[in-house]
């Protein structure tokens, strides 16, 4: 305020940025983690702000080794020379709440990381919570009057989501989880967890010997395939956000690994989030009404999402959403990123009553940090060219009931079906297969080489006979202007025809009919029913 009075307050921000990291850490561990929480809220601080906090995600002193083994030792009940026959002298990384180790199982041989708490945390963190919690009770008025945003719910939702993390057992738990969702997928490597050796303040993984992040010359020199790696590492987080509903809270390039056959691996699962299932189709949701740039259910989108109070008037929002989208989208592919949408919309935080939802900070802190990990290592990667393939193989493939729902309102807009739209789809989610089948990572497993469209057209077949509006529209498309529209699905044909066995699904289809003319009859029935 001072700096702001004397005129000033341009000119000294990096110094008082600096000044505000230092007392930070200065703190100690829970200011430190609201300094990272901070570091991706951009509905709460500024820009040049969040950009020195960043530096709390990786630059925290370690505490002495002694006490570290001292812990160690009380939680799994044993000497640590009955159970490692090495551990490292040095900490391998150290965080706000804890540090890691290299160690060497006594029993198997095999290499383990150990992730120790720091000492009488826990009762730090309940004070430093109550602190939180009363100064957010004296400013709330004003945070909700100048900034839009509640404060005491902002100190609520850190505080569950530190509590968390306090307890080492539930990252074990999430790192199962992430082993489950990821057991098929050849390209990602996840850590075992030695649930024996765990408790609520060690954590013992098994050791990735991979290439962090941080060093994208160590992964250029080994040889590993960048654009591969970066598709990989791509889907993987598109994977976890919109199939999964479980993604990691924290995928800084200290937590991202290349292996060297090209998999990506991820550790530190304390700080994950999980969407739920409307969440996720919401999301999915939005990105069909950006492609159909219908920007007043976008706006509805974010107060479904909880961006916005309910009740919340919409329409002054919508033009501003469509200037920010057509700004971005109009430039292409080439020049799109995440980064300069966000700026953007951080000002239209501060000119409507939008709240980013705890969960959703993780989200665009996530696609953020991974956005940043690809330009940091391939400066001219376009992050759209792979993510774009995903969703539009993940839209023409999944049998979810509202993905098949989401596609037919992709394919039709304004009630007129779109065949240049379809022909893109389809050439997308081929372009997909073919960047994850060239991944050398797949040698170890047999990946689909081609696209699956099989029970796709089973289900487009089955709609079209039942569905009576499915089937004016797709005759009307056929027939749109006075003129057959051959020559589109002859274009159409050509793009899958060496996708499909068209025999296999010919048969396929035969095979199904008394099914179908069951739900006919059914459906039928039902009409006349109705109708009486």
């Amino acid at each position: 305020m001072y700096d702001f009075l004397v005129g000033r307050d341009e000119e000294v921000v990096p110094f008082r940025a600096r000044q505000l990291r230092n007392l930070l850490c200065n703190l100690g561990p829970s200011f430190i983690k609201a300094g990272q929480v901070l570091a991706n809220r951009p509905d709460i601080i500024r820009e040049d702000y969040m950009n020195e906090l960043c530096i709390l995600q990786d630059d925290v002193p370690p505490f002495p080794n002694e006490v570290a083994f001292q812990i160690i030792e009380e939680e799994l009940g044993q000497p640590l020379e009955a159970l490692f026959s090495k551990i490292s002298s040095q900490t391998i990384a150290a965080a706000s709440l804890g540090q890691v180790y290299r160690a060497t199982l006594r029993a198997t041989g095999e290499d383990v990381a150990i992730k120790v708490q720091r000492p009488q945390i826990e009762p730090i963190i309940y004070r430093d919570l109550f602190l939180f919690r009363t100064l957010a009770s004296f400013l709330n008025g004003f945070s909700i009057q100048k900034l839009g945003c509640n404060a005491e719910l902002i100190v609520d939702e850190f505080g569950e989501k530190l509590l968390e993390e306090l307890d080492y057992t539930l990252e074990a738990r999430n790192i199962e989880d992430f082993l489950e969702n990821f057991k098929d997928d050849p390209t990602v490597k996840i850590p075992g967890v030695y649930k024996n050796l765990c408790g609520p303040r060690v954590l013992v993984m098994e050791w990735i010997d991979g290439i962090r992040c941080t060093d994208p010359q160590a992964i250029k020199d080994a040889g590993i395939d960048l654009n591969g790696f970066l598709t990989v590492g791509v889907s993987a987080a598109l994977r976890q956000l919109l199939e999964f509903g479980l993604f990691h809270g924290d995928p800084h390039p200290g937590n991202i690994f290349a292996m060297h056959d090209g998999r990506i691996a991820y550790v530190d699962f304390g700080n994950v989030a999980v969407l739920s299932q409307q969440n996720k189709q919401i999301l999915i949701d939005a990105v069909v009404h950006a492609v159909n740039e219908d920007y007043g259910e976008m706006a509805n989108d974010f107060t479904r999402l909880g961006f916005l109070a309910k009740g919340t008037d919409v329409s002054p929002i919508v033009p501003a959403l469509e200037a920010i989208w057509q700004n971005s989208a109009g430039k292409g592919l080439a020049d799109f990123n995440f980064r300069s949408v966000t700026g953007q919309f951080n000002k239209l935080v501060y000119d409507f009553p939008i709240r980013i939802p705890e969960r959703f900070s993780l989200v665009i802190r996530s696609l953020l940090t991974q956005e940043g990990i690809c330009f940091t290592l391939k400066p001219d990667f376009k992050f759209l060219e792979v993510a774009y393939p995903y969703v539009a193989k993940r839209l023409l493939t999944d049998p979810d009931p509202a993905l098949r729902e989401r596609l037919i309102q992709v394919l039709f807009k304004d009630g007129v079906f779109q065949w240049k739209r379809l022909e893109n789809l389809i050439s997308l989610a081929k372009e997909n297969v073919g960047q994850m089948s060239s991944n050398p990572a797949i040698r170890v497993k047999r990946v689909e080489s081609k696209l699956d469209l099989t029970d796709t057209i089973k289900d487009g077949a089955r709609l079209f006979l039942l569905d009576e509006g499915i089937r004016r529209k797709l005759i009307l498309a056929l027939t749109e202007d006075s003129k057959l529209h051959v020559e589109e699905l002859v274009d159409v044909y050509k793009l899958v025809e060496e996708e499909v066995d068209i025999p296999t699904l010919a048969m396929q289809v035969v095979q199904d009919l008394p099914n179908v003319f069951r739900d006919f009859v059914l459906s039928w029935s039902n009409s006349v029913l109705s109708d009486r």
